[in-house]
């Protein structure tokens, strides 16, 4: 598969799908990927090719753990998903300074930002 190949791309395997299975939810994201379980969401960094150079991690947030999500759809920028946590530190974060935050997931697409929408219409009622 070459960088301009018109193969659809493979949905990878999220790090700890051996302990949690298959997810409910995927969003393929830029740098990142999310995976989205009945209990908890993983963003895994690990295949984030350029985009996460010297971040290939990989992170669980339990669902009960979340206090707020917030979402913007793409534009004139990429879009994101972030899931603020007790304890979130990044709250007054802008524009570019998003691509570190580990509580987050940036997307440039419309379908995209579809499943976002998708995964909060999950999550919300969960956390309410």
């Amino acid at each position: 598969m070459g960088l301009f190949s018109s193969e659809p791309k493979k949905k990878p395997l999220c790090p700890v799908s051996n302990v949690l299975g298959e997810p409910i939810y995927y969003l393929d994201g830029r740098g990142s990927n999310l995976f989205v379980y009945e209990k908890c969401v993983v963003i895994d960094r690990t295949q984030g090719g350029i985009f996460n150079l010297g971040n290939r991690t990989y992170k669980i947030i339990p669902i009960k753990y979340i206090v707020a999500l917030q979402i913007k759809s793409t534009g004139a920028t990429t879009g994101f998903l972030e899931f603020a946590t007790y304890g979130h530190e990044n709250t007054a974060m802008q524009g570019f300074d998003r691509v570190d935050d580990e509580d987050n997931i940036n997307f440039g697409s419309e379908e995209s930002a579809k499943i976002a929408k998708q995964i909060v219409d999950f999550i919300l009622p969960k956390i309410l």
